[in-house]
């Protein structure tokens, strides 16, 4: 929604098959992720790419239900996820509940599993 479908291949998460802009590290290598973004990017070696958009997908899945994010809140996970010091956390949590139908105060395990 933030940009993934957007013009092909212009957006970071696009261009990566990463359409939750995962950082590369352990969890996103054991989920599949080929390498980091490359130069000539801001946020070189920063970002996970990802062989493929449902390879990707697939890690975002994994993270949200995984134990760091299945049982936060909605406005939890987001301020965890994506922090105010790079984002806009009250926007975004606002954009989310629309685009997914739930509220701030619902569990991200219920949102991502119809329960919400």
């Amino acid at each position: 929604m933030e940009g993934f479908y957007l013009t092909p291949g212009m957006s970071r998460a696009a261009r990566n098959c990463n359409p939750g802009n995962i950082e590369w590290g352990k969890f996103a290598e054991d989920h599949g992720a080929t390498g980091v973004e490359p130069d000539g990017h801001t946020y070189k070696g920063r970002f996970a790419v990802f062989p493929s958009a449902d390879v990707g997908f697939a890690a975002l899945k994994a993270l949200l239900l995984g134990p760091v994010y299945r049982d936060l809140t909605v406005a939890q996970a987001i301020n965890r996820y994506a922090p105010p010091s790079e984002n806009n956390p009250t926007t975004y949590i606002n954009d989310l509940c629309v685009w997914c139908g739930c509220r701030p105060t619902d569990t991200v395990v219920d949102v991502m599993t119809g329960a919400a």
